[in-house]
């Protein structure tokens, strides 16, 4: 009898370790009352709008009445910031009556498809932002691809707390050999779209000062 009751207790508490931990991957969700609104949502009370940004999904938190699931984002606890999927199709959303800081310090930064809070990082990033004028110009047809002439990743900053990087900054990497920031430029001078094919994309040469701190980032992330 006794044996029996144990085997019983000991299944009841693998069931609840199971459940709770699924919990916690956003399998079971309660919440299926947010709204579709185009491409945001009205949830909780709060309209969330679409914006743009580099992040890492979490768990489920919530549905839409029609079936899309509402993730965490990694980085925003908080759930300013959260992503509506469908399938393949996912889009960062926001809280409307939150404002994006667009300048002041650098918190973050997405590079090498992390985002790094490191305080020397970012602030070597802010320097380079700074002083960035095209002092180089490189002939390519895709930037992400890598080869022996270009390993350069998108780069996205954050600016004064704000929990994902969503200002898009260009390409930080080796580009012929150096160490170099892209300029974006998403329009030529009469305000048109670049044209398809090979392009010259306007590069910033970093200075030796600040190629330690890269150095020493790009190892940690195993780049």
């Amino acid at each position: 009898m006794k044996n029996n009751i144990l085997r019983v207790l000991l299944l009841l508490l693998m069931l609840v370790l199971i459940f709770a931990f699924l919990g916690s991957r956003g399998v079971f969700v309660m919440d299926k009352s947010a709204e579709r609104t185009g491409y945001g949502m009205l949830w909780q009370g709060i309209r969330y709008v679409r914006t743009a940004g580099e992040y890492h999904e979490k768990k489920t938190i919530a549905k839409t009445t029609d079936g899309w699931e509402i993730n965490e984002v990694k980085e925003d606890p908080s759930h300013t910031f959260v992503v509506m999927r469908d399938f393949l199709d996912q889009t960062l959303l926001v809280r409307e009556d939150y404002e994006i800081p667009l300048s002041g310090d650098i918190t973050s930064v997405f590079w090498e498809s992390k985002t790094i809070q490191n305080v020397e990082f970012c602030s070597a990033i802010a320097a380079i932002l700074d002083a960035a004028q095209p002092d180089f110009f490189y002939e390519t047809e895709a930037l992400p691809v890598l080869n022996e002439h270009q390993k350069a990743r998108i780069v996205y900053v954050a600016y004064e707390g704000c929990p994902v990087p969503t200002v898009y900054q260009g390409y930080l990497g080796m580009i012929e050999g150096e160490w170099r920031i892209t300029i974006p430029m998403t329009k030529d001078s009469e305000g048109k779209d670049p044209p398809a094919g090979m392009q010259q994309v306007a590069c910033y040469t970093i200075p030796a000062e600040f190629v330690p701190v890269l150095e020493h980032t790009a190892k940690e992330l195993n780049w």
